[in-house]
């Protein structure tokens, strides 16, 4: 097959894939043929309005209505840039909001990843939780890492009395889809105020032998600075905004 032909032929099989998908993010090197190839074919079909281009590498098939191509979700490109090992859960705001800990609602979507945080998502607050490999070995799902990061955040981000708090991060326990063996195998890699915070609402509600299994805190002191969100105290104003 000559040079002519096989661009012709990679372009065919590049259109014919990327017009009969919808609402899917495509990546270069899951079509086949040359790079060089597939990219020029992916630029003409951005040109035409096929598709959108979100980064480097990364293409977006919506479906179109009578108001153009439905939108990517950044989201989305994310989990296809950092692959399915990577987890992804909520933090700060976001995160208690989700979990019904607060009413407050964050302006952009914060979310923590397990590796370092992929550059060109403008509308994303990336945290870096590369060091908590733990999260990655036990695949944690989304709601199991925004478990964990409310825990860390209780102090700053939950809104809930203590009592009615707590009440909450258990009833999140109980859930089907949380696997509490997974959660405390992850606080091996967590900080000592995940691992309190979690210790303590496992044994509030009646978690024993799960609690026993969390590493503690190696001071005292680290301990009681986690454990204080277990006291009925009412957040300052200043907490409360921050």
């Amino acid at each position: 097959m000559t040079d002519q032909a096989q661009k012709q032929s990679t372009a065919q099989e590049v259109r014919r894939r990327v017009l009969v998908s919808r609402d899917r993010i495509w990546r270069i090197e899951e079509l086949d043929g040359s790079v060089d190839g597939v990219q020029s074919e992916l630029r003409r079909l951005v040109k035409a309005g096929e598709l959108e281009h979100l980064r480097r590498g990364v293409y977006w098939r919506g479906h179109k209505t009578r108001f153009g191509m439905t939108a990517a979700s950044e989201v989305q490109a994310l989990r296809k840039v950092l692959g399915r090992h990577v987890a992804i859960g909520a933090a700060g705001w976001h995160a208690t909001n989700l979990l019904g800990l607060s009413t407050q609602i964050s302006p952009v979507e914060v979310l923590a990843v397990t590796a370092r945080p992929p550059a060109g998502f403008a509308h994303l607050k990336l945290i870096d939780r590369s060091r908590r490999v733990e999260r990655r070995e036990q695949r944690l799902t989304d709601l199991e890492i925004t478990i964990l990061e409310a825990l860390e955040g209780w102090d700053r981000y939950v809104e809930e009395s203590s009592e009615q708090a707590r009440a909450r991060f258990r009833d999140l326990l109980e859930r089907e889809d949380v696997r509490i063996d997974k959660l405390v195998s992850a606080t091996k890699s967590e900080p000592a105020v995940v691992r309190e915070r979690l210790r303590q609402v496992l044994a509030d509600g009646g978690w024993s032998s799960e609690a026993d299994r969390v590493p503690r805190a190696r001071s005292r002191s680290a301990r009681d600075r986690a454990l204080s969100v277990f006291r009925d105290i009412a957040p300052s104003p200043a907490m409360a905004t921050a």
